[in-house]
């Protein structure tokens, strides 16, 4: 599960619990979620977790180092002609 599916599924469960207490619309509720979601992006960082946007960032860089990787090692391969 993505880090801000988690982040979602975790907010969803605090609505529901004061869901009786205030309503979403109210201003303190919004920042209540912003703050949470500050604290929970820190503590899954902290656990070795990154956003969906540094993973699709590192996804690339990888692709890119393979395909690098790959042309080097054929140019190894090739016989050397003198």
């Amino acid at each position: 599960m993505g880090n801000k599916d988690s982040f979602d599924a975790f907010f969803s469960i605090l609505h529901d619990k004061i869901n009786g207490f205030a309503d979403e619309n109210q201003p303190i509720i919004k920042n209540i979620k912003n703050e949470l979601r500050d604290k929970f992006d820190d503590i899954a960082k902290s656990q070795g977790y990154v956003s969906n946007e540094e993973y699709e960032a590192l996804k690339g860089l990888a692709k890119r180092l393979e395909k690098r990787v790959a042309k080097l090692e054929e140019l190894l391969e090739k016989p050397e002609t003198k």
